[in-house]
């Protein structure tokens, strides 16, 4: 990873929780951005989408302003009545419910399975046979929540969205986390992600027509974006085919994203060695229990993720990790414990018993391609100290 003086000097002996790997490569490529006269979104970034395509096996790919946007614009696409009940696990990030929300739908809450945090098949046929319109599954930490999931939905005759924010590079019984056979997968290049544009997304597909929509979506709703309009000898007009959100991913952020996937399989490669040598470290830690519970061979190793023996006063944990210069995060608090969810969304007919008896016991330990050996044990005798300390003051 390359210093960079601008963003300060780091202190050596603290564990940044994560932060991007951003190579001399990854710098000249927006610095020849900045310097070729455009800087929106353009040909860097359709550029980005045909290598991710080949990348991924996948037919379409369609860069995005983030997840979230990409996620909206899939949502929007199924063009469901107002008011339509959307099955989406409560163990997730906002944004996966609220772009169900922001097209006018119900979230229905979903319990998790607690070996991977992942979409519950109980719960989700509860919720099916109980009335769902439309399906958002999340593939927590990199691991691919199953194929029952699938044919569940498929069974039903329900569409299945994809939020594949921590999954670029995941494998399940499709292949490559591609979008295939789904109502479209969304990817994150956020700050943190393993594959970074700083902020950016993709929504990936097989279905033309969803492509199509969301190309449009991204800006507006126009049939043509400024790439078509500004250049030389290209008509200006446009249309407005439908409403849509401003999501598009501008060419200074796609070159870093377009970059970074030049060395993508071996910044996976070092994610999958950092977590084998946690994963060592951590079974000496009695009590601890690591999601997934075993090492996922086709996953994308996002987090690393582990649960505190019960009963465990976190705070106590993660304030002795600070103090001994470790950086931590949770992921996630449940949907359900918000107040405005409490207010607005549903819990589905199986309740979310799972995921409200692990919430207060999950902590995302550092992950990052920077990461070296000397820090992973740091980060485990840091832990191992605060697990000691919280026993003792329970």
């Amino acid at each position: 990873m390359t210093d960079n003086p601008a963003v300060g000097p780091h202190d050596p002996d603290q564990v940044l929780f994560a932060a991007p790997d951003l190579s001399d490569e990854d710098i000249d490529a927006v610095v020849r951005v900045l310097r070729s006269g455009w800087i929106t979104t353009g040909g860097e970034c359709q550029a980005l989408e045909r290598r991710l395509a080949d990348y991924l096996g996948a037919n379409e790919v369609v860069a995005m302003s983030s997840c979230t946007a990409a996620l909206e614009a899939a949502v929007a696409h199924l063009d469901l009545p107002a008011g339509s009940r959307v099955g989406v696990p409560t163990w997730t990030f906002v944004s996966t419910a609220l772009s169900a929300v922001h097209a006018g739908h119900v979230p229905v809450l979903l319990d998790v399975e607690p070996d991977t945090l992942n979409l519950s098949a109980d719960s989700l046929e509860r919720a099916l046979d109980g009335g769902l319109d439309a399906v958002i599954g999340v593939h927590f930490g990199g691991v691919a929540f199953g194929k029952q999931i699938h044919d569940l939905c498929d069974d039903h005759r329900v569409p299945l969205v994809e939020d594949a924010a921590h999954a670029l590079g995941t494998t399940d019984h499709r292949g490559l986390i591609n979008g295939r056979g789904t109502a479209g997968a969304c990817l994150s290049f956020y700050a943190t992600k393993n594959l970074t544009s700083a902020e950016g997304g993709a929504l990936v597909t097989d279905d033309p027509e969803l492509a199509d929509f969301a190309r449009s979506y991204r800006l507006h709703g126009l049939s043509r974006d400024a790439w078509a309009r500004y250049r030389p000898g290209q008509p200006s007009g446009y249309d407005v085919v439908a409403p849509g959100i401003k999501g598009n991913l501008p060419d200074v952020l796609a070159a870093i994203a377009l970059s970074q996937l030049d060395r993508f399989d071996e910044m996976q490669g070092r994610r999958r060695v950092l977590v084998n040598r946690y994963r060592d470290a951590l079974a000496a830690l009695d009590g601890v229990t690591t999601i997934p519970a075993d090492l996922d061979h086709d996953g994308a190793d996002h987090l690393m993720a582990v649960l505190l023996p019960a009963g465990t006063d976190r705070r106590v944990v993660t304030d002795h990790m600070a103090a001994r210069g470790v950086s931590t995060s949770i992921h996630f608090q449940p949907l359900h414990t918000f107040d405005w969810f409490t207010r607005n969304a549903e819990v589905g007919p199986g309740g979310v018993e799972v995921a409200a008896g692990l919430a207060p016991r999950e902590l995302s330990l550092p992950l990052h391609p920077g990461l070296t050996f000397d820090q992973v044990e740091q980060v485990v005798s840091s832990l191992a100290e605060g697990l000691e300390l919280a026993e003792s003051t329970s």
